[in-house]
């Protein structure tokens, strides 16, 4: 499964917008309130239309909140006008067939239609029908991780052994971007108990393992401990930490490599240890570089490539260190639509100032403030040359003012009050 083209019509703030994806990985940058974050949800729209066939899996469909509105005034009076109809449009490949389709929100009140969605419910339709037969077929894997992934779990209660099941289970609340790390976890507890019942390794369950390894930098495997009933982690020190002790970085890149592996191998058994590497899809992840490290933000996209390789990646992001990692075209600046540019060789001064909109990066935002101050400073002094005295006593008080900000600063405000002596303006007034 791959999308090629995303088209959002009054969907959010998007009037009309068209967005193409490269195959691999695409990231997201923007001031907030551009709509990184909404072209995520639109995904999650486009791709949720695969589950509209599929029994036991809930779709995703476009919600009263996500209708554009439009303000207007009439006579001193706003309004506030919702706009319809509101579409969502993808392209792309699923199940080896290239198709378009689109699903609209056409009033108030009304659900999301499927009439133009024929081809990919059509699709549906046929892989579960040959999931019941237990074919082989090769399932996608979807699945969507929004800011809150770290935080909103679901009810935290004893971890229990799952049943077998159908392959579908892997697809459970996959679009909803809280996390819901107890699905991974019962899966997890259940294939250790299995292997330690039949004394042989779970090719699956191996599967996971390396993911996580591979993926989690300093931390080289993962283990469900059943006497103390919960996952465990040891480092490359040979340190080894419960889940719910590791720092929230660590914590939330294992739990969505962990989950993204899980799925994988929930959704495509037939795959054995190859499930991670083999299975395709689409991933979404809001704010890629949450709780990360820069010296991790600088890898990990090349990480979540080599794990998943064959997975299609849409991100968002606030780091310069992600933007450094990318290859060409896999940047979509909001701020900047029209610009395509190769980032890799940059430095992360150029990408925060050029890319990010952050003026002089090199400096704090006070050592500016500073400057700007000073230099104003310095015009307020040669203004009271020529100034009256009334004019003479307001630029007091403004000096006053330019400096009251910086006054922790001993050497500065020392040497703009001799500064303001040698200009005949006297001390601070009192």
């Amino acid at each position: 499964m791959r999308i090629h083209r995303l088209e959002l019509k009054n969907f959010r703030n998007f009037e009309h917008t068209i967005f193409d994806f490269p195959e691999r990985f695409t990231v997201l940058v923007g001031d907030n309130g551009t709509g990184k974050t909404a072209i995520l949800d639109g995904l999650a729209v486009g791709v949720g239309a695969l589950f509209l066939n599929f029994n036991n899996v809930d779709s995703r469909h476009i919600r009263d909140d996500e209708v554009r509105r439009v303000e207007y005034e009439k006579r001193q009076i706003p309004t506030v006008e919702p706009q319809y109809p509101v579409s969502v449009s993808c392209d792309g490949i699923i199940d080896g067939q290239e198709i378009t389709w689109t699903r609209k929100l056409n009033k108030a009140g009304g659900r999301t239609t499927r009439k133009q969605a024929t081809k990919i419910t059509n699709i549906s339709e046929q892989l579960q029908v040959k999931v019941s037969q237990g074919s082989d077929l090769l399932l996608p894997l979807v699945t969507y991780y929004g800011t809150g992934r770290l935080w909103l779990q679901k009810n935290k209660r004893s971890i229990q052994t799952v049943k077998p099941n159908s392959r579908m289970i892997g697809y459970l609340d996959c679009l909803d971007p809280a996390s819901n790390q107890k699905l991974m976890l019962r899966w997890f507890k259940t294939m250790e108990i299995v292997a330690l019942q039949r004394k042989q390794s779970i090719e699956v369950l191996d599967a996971v393992k390396e993911a996580i390894a591979k993926c989690i930098e300093n931390w080289q495997s993962v283990t469900y401990d059943i006497l103390e009933d919960e996952l465990l982690a040891k480092s490359m020190d040979g340190r080894t930490l419960p889940f719910r002790m590791l720092s929230d970085g660590v914590r939330n890149m294992l739990a969505m490599v962990a989950d993204i592996a899980y799925r994988a191998a929930v959704l495509n058994p037939q795959l054995g240890r190859d499930a991670a590497q083999q299975t395709p899809g689409v991933v979404l992840i809001d704010e890629i570089d949450l709780h990360l490290h820069p010296k991790w933000q600088r890898g990990v996209v090349d990480d979540l490539k080599k794990t998943f390789p064959n997975i299609q990646f849409v991100a968002t992001t606030h780091s310069p260190f992600i933007i450094q990692s990318l290859r060409e075209g896999e940047l979509i600046n909001l701020d900047k639509p029209a610009e395509i540019e190769e980032y890799e060789n940059k430095s992360i001064e150029d990408i925060t100032e050029y890319v990010m909109g952050v003026d002089i990066p090199q400096r704090s935002e006070r050592y500016q403030k500073m400057m700007e101050a000073a230099e104003e400073y310095y015009r307020v002094l040669q203004e009271a040359q020529e100034a009256n005295p009334e004019k003479i006593e307001q630029l007091k008080t403004k000096l006053d003012k330019l400096i009251e900000p910086f006054s922790d600063d001993v050497a500065y405000h020392a040497f703009l009050r001799m500064e303001r002596k040698a200009a005949g303006l006297g001390g601070e007034k009192k």
